[in-house]
This record gives C-alpha cells, structure tokens and sequence, in this order.
C-alpha cells in the first residue's frame, strides 16, 4: 500500500526544493550589495540556531566515532557546495547557475550504488537522465 502523498519523505523534499529554489533568488538579490564573503557569514548563525533548537528540544548530542566522521564529511562537503554556488553567482545569473548546479543527482545516483549498494534500476537511469536533460536546457 502506498503512503499518503503528505506523509514521509515528501512533504520535507517539497519543502527542500522550495526553500533550495528560493535560496538561488534570495543570494542573488544580497550579491547586489553585498560579497559571497559577507553572503556566507550568515550560514553558521542559522546552522547554530537550529542546533541549540535541536540540543535543546530533542536532547540531541554531538556524534563521535564514525558516524560523527562521516557527520564531518557531509559538512564538508555541504558547506564547500554553499561557498561555491555562492561564489558561481557573483559570475553568473542565477536562472543558469542554479539549475546546472541540480546536476548534483548523477553523483548521488553512482555514489549510492558504488558504496551503498543501491540499484540503478532502468527507472531510476531513465529520470536521472532526465534530469539532467532538463538542467542542461534550463542552462542554456
């Protein structure tokens, strides 16, 4: 039986794609007055917020050993994707930049079957494709 379409993973990846989507216009408009320097600044103050929230109303304790690791890798790599997109949008406009940097899926998609062993199935092929189809046209 499947799930209600509200319910789950969809409703918070609706609201992703909506918050990401928006997060293109919004750093645009700062870039008209501000650097992707001063830009960045603000990232960490609302990352802090949203952890003293975490700590304070869910009890939720700092990771250490391996998960903690791989915890510090995705920050990594989250925070290096934000310098970057923002850096991308002080050289170009933002209806280009933002949906080729959507082409991330494709790494997803072979990084998720070379270490998690998850299947490309012909579906899964087909809409990643399609995607990036649509990244590339929406880029030109």
């Amino acid at each position: 039986m499947r799930e209600p379409l509200f319910t789950g993973w969809i409703a918070p990846t609706l609201g992703y794609i909506l918050l990401l989507g928006s997060a293109g216009v919004t750093a645009k408009l700062a870039l008209r007055t501000i650097g992707w320097q001063q830009l960045l600044l603000w990232v960490p103050l609302l990352y802090i917020a949203y952890a003293v929230v975490f700590v304070i109303l869910d009890g939720t304790k700092f990771p250490l050993g391996v998960g903690g690791a791989w915890a510090a890798a995705t920050a990594f790599c989250a925070s290096s994707a934000l310098v970057l997109f923002f850096y991308a949008l002080t050289k170009g406009p933002a209806s280009q930049v933002t949906p080729a940097t959507s082409a991330y899926p494709i790494v997803t998609v072979i990084g998720s079957a070379l270490f998690l062993g998850e299947k490309i199935t012909l579906v899964r092929g087909i809409g990643t494709g399609l995607v990036i189809l649509g990244v590339v046209l929406l880029a030109r």
